[in-house]
């Protein structure tokens, strides 16, 4: 099995295992990961009772999964990233929002170094269930975002924006995602260049990071093609 395929089937192990008797591998942490401009409109900051899943597993896995949360969940065609990757990490988190509904949030990280702690070119994908569109109360016409940089509305699919934040100064918005260290979970906050969007019911937060010279339009539009790639291949109907 190639190896890329292999981390999706387990996650999708890890993602199974919440709903049976076998108990995955729970992992003590605290925190939690978000976009940093789009927070005020998904309240991802907000959830409770949280639970951290490392995902460890071998071989193919059956997909008994909620159809929204098996659609998400594809393979990531690794050879179209900008770089070579030498680590790769799964996480599950599972919550509860302010209203008290359960959600599942999966993490995946594509990174050129083995050491994650110190971040430098890496891909990471995060895909949580809502059955709310967050950009339905966003109405912001800005081409900045905070800080300066560029926020550039572009199309998902027809009728869906998908937001591109592309670093262009010397600041940048805090990009946080999860890292196990110790077997304890943590957050890394670092900068990146990230996607936003809204789509069958999961909100997809995206960052990458490479040297700032290689990113430049041609390379910002390959990613996101990438991405647009990513999401809407997930989304295709799935043969159980």
């Amino acid at each position: 099995m190639k190896r890329t395929a292999k981390l999706w089937a387990l996650l999708l192990l890890g993602l199974m295992l919440v709903g049976c008797s076998k108990q995955p591998n729970v992992i003590k942490g605290e925190g939690l990961t978000f976009s940093q401009y789009f927070f005020p409109y998904d309240q991802l900051n907000e959830r409770e009772n949280i639970t951290y899943y490392k995902v460890k597993a071998e071989d193919d896995v059956p997909s008994s999964l909620p159809l929204q949360i098996r659609k998400a969940v594809h393979s990531a065609g690794l050879d179209q990233l900008p770089f070579t990757v030498a680590e790769e990490t799964a996480y599950l988190v599972t919550s509860k929002d302010k209203a008290g509904m359960q959600q599942n949030q999966v993490q995946l990280g594509y990174f050129k170094n083995t050491n994650t702690d110190i971040p430098d070119d890496f891909f990471i994908i995060s895909v949580t269930e809502s059955d709310r569109n967050p950009l339905e109360t966003y109405s912001s016409l800005a081409e900045l975002d905070s800080v300066g940089n560029r926020l550039i509305k572009k199309e998902l699919t027809e009728g869906v924006p998908i937001y591109q934040q592309v670093i262009t100064t010397d600041s940048a918005l805090l990009y946080r995602y999860y890292k196990e260290d110790a077997k304890q979970m943590s957050i890394v906050g670092t900068s990146a260049n990230e996607f936003y969007t809204y789509y069958n019911g999961c909100i997809y937060h995206i960052g990458y990071s490479i040297d700032r010279s290689k990113n430049d339009e041609e390379m910002q539009e390959k990613m996101l093609q990438f991405v647009r790639e990513f999401i809407l291949n997930g989304t295709e109907e799935t043969t159980v």
